[in-house]
């Protein structure tokens, strides 16, 4: 049996939806002597991205302090509304959120130390500190809803910024 690799990464483009008060995305693409290259304006947490504790501790562990390992693991699939009946023990937690933010008392029961969502934002500032205190977060992913229910490898790499808070990535799930 094959597996499957379904891309869970929205795509970085000029006009898309950004959390209100970042930076609007540009795309420029510059010719310079035959080739080609492009310029690009974003905040560190535009489209699918990774939150790291610098996004909300003053000195909280920034991107390069962060091992590579810690970006990926087994994740269980889950309704926002079925956070409270499951008890999964996985590296990951994948929310199918439908758009909303989770309250603080639910990011108190994620024991997982990668929390991913499909929504912009997680949740409110106390719940990004709730859940940065002791993990990652991953905002703005897609597809989660052909996943439901289900074990998947979870791979989900952001851009290397020494000292970043945050940094887009590119995020899979492997269906075995």
């Amino acid at each position: 049996m094959e597996n499957t690799i379904v891309d869970l990464t929205v795509p970085i483009e000029e006009g898309m939806s950004v959390y209100p008060g970042d930076p609007e995305v540009k795309v420029e693409r510059l010719e310079n002597q035959g080739y080609y290259v492009s310029r690009l304006t974003l905040s560190s947490h535009t489209g699918t991205h990774v939150d790291v504790p610098a996004h909300v501790f003053k000195d909280g562990k920034t991107l390069d302090q962060i091992p590579v390992e810690m970006f990926s693991g087994r994740a269980y699939v889950v309704r926002l509304e079925e956070l409270d009946s499951i008890n999964v023990d996985v590296d990951v937690l994948l929310i199918y959120t439908g758009g909303r933010e989770l309250t603080l008392e639910q990011a108190k029961k994620v024991k997982s130390r990668v929390i991913g969502v499909d929504s912009m934002s997680v949740g409110s500032m106390e719940v990004h500190k709730e859940l940065l205190s002791r993990g990652l977060i991953v905002e703005n992913l897609v597809n989660l809803d052909k996943l439901l229910n289900k074990y998947v490898d979870f791979l989900c790499f952001p851009l290397l910024i020494k000292g970043g808070d945050g940094a887009p990535a590119r995020a899979v799930a492997v269906v075995k």
